[in-house]
């Protein structure tokens, strides 16, 4: 019975050692499977990580939350002053039992004209952050939509390399069945030999830059370079319901926001040094006091007040004077700058509109392209099998038609850059002219 009792004990604790092992090295395995799972990024992801991880971004929103207190608080300027003390007086020689002490306490307030413009500087500060913030949001978006864009051409490519290499592998194969049949000429056979192998640095080279591009990107999302990332999408996905339609207000583009921000920040600054050199302003005190030594005494009581004018603002070569005039200059050539910026906005406006067009035209005849160097390959490829053509004909057709393909995704890359440019300069949320939000 003992012998029994104890080889059931040596099975029991032989299968928990099983059964704790199994178990580390299942969770090991889950562990490292977590790490190794690849992550899908569509380019709003990758949006989101780069803004959540970029230290220009973080240090705007630092400077924004500093003009938003600013200008939260803006009106301290007239809170009151408010000061108190204790004071003792201690004689020397003859007198040194005559010691004193006493409190007291003020407050005094000013007033003037300024008042009004350190508030609306403050407010309009407040608001050139902002649109300075969202400058800076949209230059970093616009960095990865241009590179996740750029990732997506390059895997298109490097796919259509790879098919490419697998059809001339397949046609080389096919061509030393038919030499070894002898159907084929030796010299058949080493150009497709050539045209197949040819084709392998071009895509280990391509490998390569892509893998290097990837290292940069995941830099830029601030994501570790052991993360494995799959990008999301096609350039055919985003171009799919693309409608140009251009509605824009000159006004509320960034860049002209900005500057008639400038311009009204110069007319309250110009108004600012008028009241400086021009404005009265006013003080108000009040004071107490009282000896503390002697109970008895009563407080004393002090009510000022006061009206400060100057005058020298009225001397044309006074500093006040001056300052107001080159006040004035200074306001006269932001106007002459908002004219010329709606002049040059207006233009790129309508480069891009242009290119966008153009694009959009020549993305057609390129898709047309490729469906007749599509139809000449197979129609080559037909009579090559046939022999009525050579291999150097196939071979000529195999490369227009993968010319062909190439132009095409280049130009898709073109109109998407082109696009993400229009949307940057009027200021729209990236996607608008594209229509992601519908899809």
């Amino acid at each position: 019975m003992k012998k029994n009792y104890n080889f059931a004990k040596f099975c029991f604790n032989r299968a928990k050692r099983t059964l704790f092992v199994s178990t580390f090295f299942l969770f090991c395995g889950f562990c490292f499977a977590q790490q190794n799972e690849t992550k899908i990024i569509t380019v709003d992801d990758a949006v989101s990580l780069a803004l959540e991880n970029n230290i220009s971004i973080k240090r705007n929103q630092i400077s924004l939350k500093t003009l938003e207190r600013k200008n939260k608080y803006s009106w301290n300027s007239v809170s009151p002053s408010i000061n108190a003390s204790v004071n003792y007086n201690q004689p020397l020689g003859e007198n040194i039992d005559k010691n004193s002490v006493s409190a007291s306490g003020s407050v005094s307030i000013r007033l003037s004209p300024s008042v009004y413009t350190s508030i609306q500087s403050a407010k309009i500060n407040y608001e050139m952050g902002k649109i300075s913030y969202e400058q800076a949001v949209k230059s970093v978006e616009l960095e990865v939509r241009n590179a996740f864009y750029q990732m997506l051409y390059a895997k298109e490519n490097l796919s259509l390399l790879e098919r490419n290499l697998e059809t001339a592998k397949q046609r080389y194969n096919l061509n030393r069945e038919k030499y070894q049949k002898g159907q084929l000429s030796e010299l058949d056979l080493l150009s497709a030999q050539y045209s197949y192998e040819s084709l392998i640095p071009n895509i280990e080279a391509s490998q390569i830059t892509m893998e290097n591009n990837m290292s940069t990107f995941k830099q830029m999302l601030g994501l570790d370079q052991t993360e494995k990332i799959e990008l999301s999408g096609s350039l055919d996905d985003f171009l799919s319901s693309f409608d140009f339609t251009l509605s824009f207000d000159i006004n509320e583009i960034p860049s002209i926001k900005n500057l008639n921000f400038q311009i009204e920040s110069a007319e309250n600054q110009l108004l600012a040094t008028r009241f400086s050199a021009y404005g009265p302003s006013a003080n108000l005190g009040f004071s107490a006091g009282k000896d503390l030594k002697n109970i008895d005494s009563d407080f004393s009581f002090s009510l000022s007040a006061g009206v400060s004018i100057p005058l020298d603002g009225f001397l044309p070569w006074s500093s006040g004077g001056l300052s107001v005039a080159n006040q004035k200059s200074s306001l006269e050539d932001l106007k002459l700058q908002l004219e010329n910026q709606k002049t040059t906005i207006e233009i790129q406006i309508q480069n891009n509109s242009k290119k966008i067009m153009q694009a959009q035209s020549q993305l057609e005849l390129l898709e047309k392209n490729v469906e007749l160097a599509q139809k000449k390959y197979d129609m080559t490829q037909t009579a090559y099998n046939h022999g009525s053509k050579d291999f150097l004909t196939l071979q000529n057709a195999a490369d227009s038609l993968m010319n062909a393909k190439i132009s095409l995704m280049s130009q898709k890359i073109t109109l998407l850059n082109a696009v993400l440019s229009l949307e940057n300069t009027l200021g729209l949320p990236f996607g608008t002219l594209m229509n992601e939000e519908s899809k």
